[in-house]
């Protein structure tokens, strides 16, 4: 009885110690876990963490812990956890160019990062990221290589952007693989996306061409999103230097002049949220940003915020103009998102604000109505508060 006992908790201790999450070296120390690697012919995978870090702890205790992680990660890896901040560990943070927490690298048996990763993930992500780290054709080592060899398929360029999102280099690499295609391969949507994300130098030669067809280039994608991208180079160019930008009117004058004005409000509110007592700083704001939102089609966030941003203003100044137009821009955004209760309640509040209590009771009790609908139950009780408020 004793030995039937006995092996039912063997037998229970083997499944628990099998069925655990990672199993990280208990030393810590990356020589020894680069020679036990190389002995089992694995990959290394470094926790570089910091005992600060929030997404760190968060992965520790959610994800490494899980059966699926650990019987992925121990049978494919010798597994570190390395506190990148202690001062045995500062050369292995700066020789991997560790910044960020968590990063996660991948290595092979000689040290080199094969792949990396970064942030707290679910497990099924993170165990994706693993797989790719394992795969020899498909990791960062492998693209990066692909890359320097010439490979300019759409599919090794995808890859390597989703590796490196932020590479200064993108633009480049997208024009040269624009000018592997033919004019017939260009015009697909998915060429369009890679376009529209990654190249902003006007200069090269896939922007060009972008410019001299963006009429065939919006039957496919819309005129609207064409504008936008041309927009959006304007913008990016006047914050550079606008002196240089003036070289971009000629393109489209009426664009040109929408992102020199966008730019200069842009510039005139973060001037304001520095100096929010300064009455010279709310006039230039409130002078550059009318004749916007009054004109221009915008989203109906931004016309919700900038109104909210009056209404929380004006008093300092006593600037009931710019409340009441403040409560046009409120109007617009109720037309293009009547379905939004934080929409009807700025409009309520200004409503309020300019004496108009029964109209500002009616529309703050719509808003609290599309929050009972959504049952978003911290609205429900600042609207109830709100009309109560409103009827004293």
């Amino acid at each position: 009885m004793k030995k039937t006992f006995l092996f039912a908790l063997l037998v229970a201790l083997s499944a628990s110690l099998f069925s655990q999450g990672i199993i990280f070296e208990e030393n810590h120390n990356l020589k020894d876990a680069l020679a036990k690697a190389k002995t089992e012919n694995k990959l290394i995978f470094i926790d570089a963490y910091a005992s600060w870090c929030g997404p760190c702890k968060l992965m520790a205790k959610e994800i490494f812990p899980q059966k699926e992680v650990g019987d992925y990660y121990n049978a494919h890896f010798v597994n570190l956890k390395l506190d990148m901040e202690a001062p045995e560990n500062l050369e292995t943070a700066k020789k991997y160019d560790v910044k960020a927490y968590p990063t996660y690298l991948y290595l092979n048996p000689d040290g080199e990062v094969v792949h990396r990763a970064l942030g707290s993930m679910p497990a099924e992500d993170f165990i994706k990221v693993a797989k790719t780290a394992d795969d020899g054709e498909n990791n960062a080592m492998a693209i990066m290589k692909k890359i320097k060899n010439g490979d300019r398929s759409l599919t090794t360029i995808k890859k390597y952007l989703e590796l490196n999102p932020y590479d200064t280099t993108n633009s480049s690499l997208i024009n040269e693989y624009f000018k592997s295609l033919s004019e017939n391969e260009i015009y697909t949507q998915e060429n369009w996306d890679l376009f529209n994300r990654y190249v902003n130098d006007i200069n090269l030669d896939s922007y060009q061409y972008f410019l001299n067809n963006r009429d065939k280039i919006a039957g496919l994608v819309g005129k609207e999103n064409v504008d936008n991208k041309i927009l959006s180079t304007m913008v990016k160019a006047c914050y550079q230097d606008s002196v240089k930008a003036e070289n971009l009117r000629s393109i489209d004058p009426a664009l040109f002049e929408k992102a020199k004005t966008s730019v200069q409000i842009d510039k005139a509110y973060s001037n304001f949220g520095k100096n929010k007592d300064d009455k010279t700083a709310w006039n230039n704001l409130m002078t550059l940003l009318t004749p916007y939102l009054n004109k221009e089609n915008t989203k109906a966030q931004v016309l919700n915020n900038m109104a909210w941003m009056v209404y929380e203003n004006y008093k300092k100044f006593n600037d009931k103009k710019a409340l009441k137009n403040a409560l046009n821009w409120s109007k617009k955004a109720i037309e293009l998102a009547p379905d939004k209760d934080y929409v009807l309640d700025t409009y309520a509040n200004i409503l309020f604000a300019l004496g108009k209590k029964k109209e500002a009771i009616s529309a703050e009790t719509k808003a609290l109505e599309l929050a009972t609908k959504d049952n978003n139950s911290q609205s429900i009780e600042s609207f109830k508060k709100t009309i109560e408020e409103f009827k004293k």
